[in-house]
C-alpha cells in the first residue's frame, strides 16, 4: 500500500492521504455523534481533555520523532550523492597524473553515464543496478595498478585510491538507504495512533457541531499532511519527492561530456 501511495503523482498522494485522512475522520465524528449524545459528552469534558494531552504528546513526539528520521535520511542520500560524484571528480583530475589518463577518465565517464541512465530509473522502482557497480569497481582496480614511478605519483595514487574508497562507500550508502524505510509495524502504530488521537477528541461535547467539525478537521489535516511528507520522504529515490542524479549530470557538464 505505501508503495504503491509513493508511486503516484505529488499531488494524487497527497489528495489520497490528506483528504482520506480528513473526510474519513470527519465520518467517524458524525457516528460518533450519532450514538452518543452531547450532554454526556459535556459532563466529561474535563476528565477527557486530561487524557487527550496525555495522548496527544505522546503521538505527537512519535510522529515527530519519525517525520525527523525520515528527513534526515532524505538529507543523508542526498548528501552522500554529491559526495561521490565530488571523489569521483577527484579520480577524474587526477589521473591526469598518469600517461594515458583517457582510459580512466573513460571508464569513469561511462560509470557516471550508466548511474544516471540505467541505475537511477531502477532506483526508483526499488531495484538495484550491478552494472554501475562492476564499473565501479573495475576503475577501482585500474587506480590500483597505476604506475608508480616516483615519491610524487605514489602520493597522487594515494589521493585517487582515498578518493575511490570514498565514492565506493557512499555509493554503498547510497543504495543502502533507498531500502531502508518505516517498517510495517511502525506504519500501522501511525496509522492507528492518528484515528485514536483524532477520535477522542470527538468524546468532548460542543455547543455547536460545526465549530467541531472545524476545530477536528483542521488538527485531522495537520496530522495528515505529516503523515504525507512521511510518505513522501521515506525512500529518497522513490516517488515524485525524491533525489535526482543531478550531481552526476552536474560531473558530465564539469567534464564537458555529453550527458546523451
Amino acid at each position: 500500500m505505501i508503495a504503491w501511495l509513493e508511486s503516484l503523482p505529488t499531488l494524487a498522494a497527497g489528495f489520497l492521504i490528506v483528504g482520506g485522512f480528513v473526510l474519513s475522520t470527519l465520518v467517524m465524528g458524525y457516528l460518533v455523534a450519532a450514538y452518543t449524545s452531547r450532554e454526556i459528552r459535556e459532563e466529561h469534558n474535563d476528565r477527557a481533555g486530561f487524557i487527550l494531552a496525555v495522548i496527544g504528546v505522546v503521538y505527537a513526539v512519535l510522529l515527530a520523532f519519525v517525520a525527523i528520521g525520515t528527513w534526515e535520511r532524505f538529507n543523508l542520500a542526498e548528501a552522500r550523492s554529491y559526495e561521490e560524484a565530488q571523489a569521483l571528480a577527484t579520480v577524474y583530475r587526477d589521473a591526469e597524473s598518469f600517461p594515458h589518463p583517457e582510459k580512466l577518465q573513460a571508464m569513469l565517464q561511462a560509470y557516471v553515464r550508466s548511474v544516471i541512465d540505467v541505475e537511477w530509473p531502477r532506483m526508483r522502482r526499488g531495484e538495484r543496478a550491478a552494472a554501475a557497480n562492476e564499473l565501479l569497481e573495475a576503475a577501482d582496480r585500474y587506480v590500483r595498478h597505476l604506475p608508480v614511478t616516483s615519491a610524487g605519483a605514489a602520493d597522487v595514487q594515494a589521493q585517487m585510491l582515498a578518493a575511490m574508497n570514498t565514492a565506493l562507500g557512499d555509493r554503498e550508502t547510497r543504495l543502502t538507504i533507498d531500502f531502508i524505510g518505516i517498517n510495517s509495524i511502525m506504519w500501522s502504530v501511525l496509522a492507528a495512533g492518528a484515528y485514536i488521537t483524532v477520535a477522542f477528541t470527538y468524546l468532548f461535547g460542543f455547543e455547536r457541531r460545526v465549530m467541531q467539525q472545524l476545530m477536528i478537521g483542521g488538527l485531522s489535516l495537520m496530522i495528515g499532511l505529516v503523515l504525507f511528507l512521511v510518505v513522501g520522504l521515506d525512500y529518497p529515490f522513490r516517488g515524485s519527492i525524491a533525489v535526482g542524479p543531478d550531481a552526476f549530470r552536474t560531473l558530465l557538464e564539469y567534464w564537458h561530456v555529453n550527458p546523451g
